[in-house]
């Protein structure tokens, strides 16, 4: 099925298996999710307790593409992705598997309720494309599927210094 052949890209060349792609949960709406081979989960620990009922809350209605925000009406988390404002120490870097510069700010992680999810749909269900506790987040300005209101969003939003992997070296106090 095209599910197991998405996730399975990287076989074993000793045993000539694929690897299994691992089940996440299930949608309100009866169909299977799983994790990507390059997985893009973030906070694991959290996503393991909510994202499986954040799930059980979503019905698909058949849509090709889904981004749900699921509000737990508890603080289930801190969001790494805050607001900034004027006087803020903002630095930029690259994540790794980005191929562009992350707005970052050294301040602190915000508490929320919310947890969001990306989800494609594939033969055999949804696959996520991330998870992360929080609001739902603009694509990056840099991403092929940025929109003017990516660019409005982080200018106004950075990811928490310290939060994130960055590849060293590529810090800076600017955008080229």
């Amino acid at each position: 099925a095209r599910a197991l052949m998405y996730f399975s890209q990287n076989m074993s060349h000793e045993t000539n298996e694929h690897p299994k792609p691992k089940k996440l949960g299930m949608l309100a709406s009866g169909e299977n999710v799983y994790d990507r081979l390059n997985s893009h989960l973030h906070n694991i620990p959290i996503l393991e307790v909510y994202l499986p009922l954040a799930l059980q809350s979503i019905d698909t209605e058949n849509r090709p593409f889904i981004v749900e925000t699921v509000d737990f009406n508890k603080v289930i988390g801190e969001s790494e992705c805050v607001e900034t404002k004027p006087g803020d120490e903002i630095i930029y870097a690259q994540r790794p598997g980005r191929t562009g510069l992350s707005r970052f700010v050294r301040g602190e992680k915000a508490p929320t309720s919310k947890l969001t999810v990306v989800l494609k749909k594939v033969e055999d269900g949804y696959i996520t494309l991330t998870a992360y506790v929080g609001e739902k987040s603009e694509p990056e300005p840099w991403d092929k599927v940025a929109t003017p209101a990516s660019v409005e969003f982080w200018n106004t939003h950075a990811l928490v210094w310290g939060s994130q992997e960055i590849i060293p070296g590529t810090e800076r106090s600017d955008l080229p």
